[in-house]
């Protein structure tokens, strides 16, 4: 049963790094796109907070990939995602079907938080470089 089970925390490692490092590339290959996106939502200082968090994204995304180091990575990707999900989907603040769709994305975000959680309480498991740590 645990080879079962190291084997469904590498599928959820696989799945949590790729939505990560798949965002990062998708927000670095359409930067300026990105950057006007955040000014609109009145992210401050978004010429530093995009760099950075496209960098804690793909450093995150590899540390939870490779399993080494997994819960740096994923106390990376929390210190990304908990401001993020608070200032770009803020659905209380919206009306009509913008703000269904915003809770929608809200909500999914929460969930990624949720096993972000999890990684940092159970390890990386058994297949990665850090040995289940």
């Amino acid at each position: 049963m645990e080879v079962l089970q190291d084997f469904f925390v590498l599928l959820g490692r696989v799945c949590i790094s790729g939505t990560f490092l798949w965002g990062a590339y998708e927000k670095f290959k359409n930067y300026n796109a990105t950057m006007s996106y955040m000014k609109s939502r009145n992210i401050p200082k978004v010429n530093i907070v995009l760099p950075v968090s496209l960098a804690l994204k793909v450093l995150g995304g590899l540390l939870i990939f490779f399993g080494w180091h997994a819960h740096i990575g994923a106390f990376l990707l929390l210190i990304v995602m908990v401001p993020a999900v608070t200032r770009l989907h803020a659905f209380w603040d919206r009306v009509g079907n913008d703000k269904e769709i915003e809770k929608a994305i809200f909500m999914k975000e929460v969930a990624v938080i949720g096993g972000i959680l999890l990684l940092l309480a159970l390890g990386a498991g058994h297949y990665g470089l850090g040995g289940g740590g």
